[in-house]
């Protein structure tokens, strides 16, 4: 329940952005709080981003407890499985993990990008192809657009082969590494 409960907060983490913390979060942050959400959400060090910040309202973050909290939160995060559900989902990375950690993580984040990549790609295609077919529907539709339109979806139908290659590739892959990893 725990791993979930970082793979979430993680996820969340990194949809949320980078904002710059206001002097008013600044006057009440919990700075080992602040620390363990960004290492959990496989950020790197932003201490200095608050120190900036804060310093607008006179306001001397706590280095000690952020960074206590982000080594915490950097170990959570820094788990195979973690790095490999936040690049399954496009987010993630191994490289804000300690070096030492590097060789172990690299193959999670890879083969879980590559999926997300080749799916990201595939959906484009497709959507772009859907587009182009219902734009030939329009009764008003001039023959200049149509012939550039019925253009569009050979060259879209050419790259069909290498997309669905990619991406039937990247699936087994996929599936192949959960498998050998029990994922």
């Amino acid at each position: 329940m725990r791993l979930v409960h970082v793979v979430l907060t993680a996820s969340v983490l990194l949809l949320s952005g980078c904002t710059v913390m206001s002097v008013k979060e600044c006057q009440v942050a919990d700075w080992m709080d602040v620390g363990q959400r960004d290492g959990a959400a496989g950020r790197y060090n932003r201490f200095t981003q608050y120190e900036k910040a804060c310093a607008k309202g006179n306001i001397q973050p706590n280095q000690s407890l952020y960074d206590v909290g982000y080594t915490k939160g950097r170990f959570d995060y820094c788990q195979p499985v973690n790095i490999f559900h936040a690049s399954l989902n496009g987010g993630g990375s191994y490289q804000v993990c300690p070096y030492a950690q590097h060789a172990e993580l690299k193959p999670y984040h890879e083969v879980a990008a590559q999926y997300y990549q080749a799916k990201k790609a595939q959906d484009e295609w497709f959507d772009e192809l859907e587009r182009y077919q219902s734009y030939l529907l329009d009764p008003k539709l001039t023959k200049e657009n149509r012939d550039s339109y019925i253009h569009r979806i050979r060259e879209l139908k050419i790259k069909q082969e290498r997309i669905e290659f990619n991406y039937f590739d990247a699936e087994r892959k996929l599936a192949r590494f959960k498998r050998e990893h029990d994922l």
